[in-house]
């Protein structure tokens, strides 16, 4: 016999892979990775931003923690993969048919507000002290810096990666091609 408290606990179950299904149906084709983050309260934000843009994944690089209350149960909708090094990162890029995209202060960077994105974006965020590595920014299609004029010469990771996610969505608009660009889940089907 089957308790109230089994009962209720199956039916949210339930109620929540419903929604997750409805939710994915939605998602877009781009992805937020962060190399080596050192603050985990900036992976729980990341992933919050990634679910209310609809990415379809975010990618942690290195052995990292995370703090998931940050991400206020965004993580249950959204993927999160986690992988060991560059190797499996750009493994991973490849496999996924990613393009990428590093944000990152280098001599080949162009200006957020001049970038055009190429299709399946995965904007890749270096550790917060020390960037990312050489070898990621070669890889990358693009380079974006996102221009600043203060004394701190970057933006903390969440902000930075919310900041790349929304541009992209705002160019995407811009050229008519954005889905639900007053947000909002798919239609549902049933």
């Amino acid at each position: 016999m089957t308790t109230k408290e089994e009962f209720d606990h199956q039916r949210r179950l339930a109620r929540r892979e419903r929604r997750r299904e409805h939710y994915r149906r939605g998602l877009r084709s781009m992805a937020i990775a962060g190399w080596n983050t050192s603050k985990e309260h900036n992976v729980g934000t990341l992933v919050r931003t990634a679910h209310a843009v609809a990415a379809e994944e975010v990618v942690l690089v290195g052995d990292r923690e995370w703090n998931i209350e940050a991400a206020k149960t965004a993580q249950d909708f959204t993927d999160v993969t986690i992988l060991e090094d560059e190797d499996a990162f750009l493994d991973h890029v490849r496999t996924r048919g990613w393009s990428l995209v590093a944000v990152e202060l280098d001599d080949r960077a162009v200006s957020l507000f001049e970038t055009e994105y190429p299709q399946n974006p995965c904007f890749l965020l270096g550790a917060e002290r020390d960037g990312l590595p050489q070898r990621l920014i070669d890889a990358a299609e693009i380079v974006v810096q996102i221009p600043q004029w203060g004394l701190v010469p970057c933006l903390n990771l969440a902000v930075a990666g919310s900041i790349v996610m929304y541009d992209y969505l705002a160019k995407l608009e811009r050229k008519g091609a954005l889905d639900r660009p007053d947000g909002g889940l798919v239609e549902d089907e049933s």
